[in-house]
């Protein structure tokens, strides 16, 4: 069969800076392969750098004419959309009702994030939306397909897959998570070129003065045993956390590497450090390759599973970006709230020994406006920021993502703001770059505290400029 994917732009107003390549749709483009399927893969993201229109109308005309002319001319027997962030559906939703215009025989599916999270809506509200398949999706597209393939559509049987029959939405959960990683085929990398991914990097972190053109993210494991109240990402992934064998991820680093001269790459596991036998047996395997590479860890590493064997061995391997997830300054806050498990003491022990690395650029998390907020906790995060010395600052508005507990909370004790809940599931207004929007309020606080906070704590890293601790609103 013929599959076409597709990842959708960036939209104009989005929070995302980055320019990764597709991986999800990448990944699962190599098992398509693997089951014989012809696969094609259009990333409308890489137009972005030519096509900055501030003009919806322009916005859309041009994308729109570039997918209708690829499906003319490939001819799909199947489209999956790509949808990683909420963020992204409003551009998909458009762009399926432009192809159902014209190809009204192509069924169109959708995975990622949200449509885990919205699939009764979506299969409810928009009807150029024909199935969803629900957390990792190996498996399940291969089941899609075959289905397809074979004509018997038995989709009652697809495991995490969610479509229409008679009028009638059935949604079967996911229940069932792939357990042997290493199973799952290397990324499908020569569907794209990974030129058209270049940026220029001349102002990032560069200790070894590597030649970097851009930055290849990797999943090494999947998913995370801890629930975090303000998380949601153990819905697609599922409860488990599962990983990939060193050996398996570094020889895609390795392929990389001697194929096509990649030298930086982004880990953006759920919970990497998760297990010190995995991230030191990756780090060993690196090293042992003679690998000369830098690596980041967007995402956030788990405090309280470093120290300082992990650290030597991550830093040894390539690790010149570090994200910690601290969250709040608040242990209560941070602890009995959020669900961390991190003590503050623990904080300023790995904050001590990251600084013997001078190699090490460090950035932290934090976020603000949890229900229980008070002034006192947020005192507690000022004078955090103030001490811990990082190089820059992430200090983020909750945002009650639907499938958490905290938005749960707010929604029941009567606390959103700012959100119309009906309307989520076709809406980015969590997702737009706009740190002057609270969308919670404290029981104890107005929006106004949370929003009079933040400008003092844009003041206290003003002052540090010469530090390097900046405020970041993405």
């Amino acid at each position: 069969m013929k599959i076409l994917l597709i990842n959708p732009p960036i939209p104009l107003s989005y929070y995302n800076r980055e320019f990764y390549v597709p991986s999800g749709l990448l990944c699962l483009a190599g098992a398509l392969q693997k089951n014989t399927e012809e696969v094609e893969l259009l990333d409308l993201k890489i137009y972005n750098k030519i096509e900055n229109s501030n003009n919806l109308e322009e916005f859309y005309g041009f994308y729109t004419d570039i997918l209708l002319k690829k499906i003319a001319k490939f001819r799909p027997d199947v489209i999956g959309f790509g949808c990683l962030y909420s963020g992204h559906f409003p551009d998909v939703l458009k762009f399926s009702d432009a192809i159902k215009r014209q190809f009204k025989d192509i069924p169109i599916m959708l995975g990622g994030i949200h449509a885990t999270i919205y699939p009764f809506e979506i299969l409810n509200n928009c009807s150029s939306i024909d199935w969803i398949i629900l957390g990792e999706g190996e498996q399940t597209i291969i089941q899609v397909v075959n289905t397809v393939k074979n004509k018997n559509f038995e989709f009652e049987k697809i495991n995490g897959f969610a479509f229409r029959e008679n009028g009638k939405i059935i949604i079967n959960p996911k229940t069932q998570f792939i357990h042997d990683l290493d199973s799952i085929p290397f990324s499908a990398y020569e569907l794209i070129k990974l030129k058209d991914y270049y940026v220029d990097t001349s102002q990032w972190h560069n200790p070894k003065k590597l030649s970097i053109n851009t930055s290849i993210p990797l999943v090494t494991s999947r998913s995370c045993p801890n629930r975090c109240n303000f998380c949601s990402m153990f819905m697609v992934m599922g409860p488990m956390w599962r990983a990939r064998s060193p050996e398996n991820v570094v020889s895609e680093i390795e392929y990389l590497y001697k194929k096509h001269d990649q030298r930086h790459f982004s880990f953006m596991d759920d919970n990497l450090t998760l297990s010190k036998a995995h991230i030191m047996g990756i780090c060993d395997q690196i090293i042992k390759r003679k690998l000369d590479i830098h690596f980041e860890t967007p995402n956030g590493v788990a405090m309280a599973t470093l120290d300082e064997e992990v650290l030597d061995a991550m830093v040894s391997a390539g690790l010149t970006r570090i994200n910690l997830a601290i969250e709040s300054g608040s242990d209560y806050i941070r602890n009995k709230i959020m669900g961390k498990n991190l003590k503050r003491e623990n904080i300023f022990k790995i904050i001590n020994l990251i600084r013997k690395y001078k190699q090490l650029y460090v950035k932290a998390f934090f976020i603000i406006g949890m229900p229980e907020e008070t002034k006192e906790t947020l005192l507690e995060t000022y004078e955090m920021i103030n001490d811990i010395g990082v190089d820059r600052v992430y200090l983020h508005n909750v945002v009650p993502f639907p499938g958490t507990r905290v938005f749960e909370q707010a929604r029941r004790d009567n606390l959103l703001v700012n959100i119309n809940v009906e309307n989520l599931y076709k809406s980015d207004e969590l997702y737009l770059t706009n740190f002057k929007r609270v969308f919670i309020k404290p029981y104890e606080l107005e929006v106004s505290d949370i929003l009079k906070f933040r400008t003092k704590c844009e003041a206290l890293l003003a002052g540090k400029k010469s530090q390097k601790i900046e405020l970041q609103e993405t």
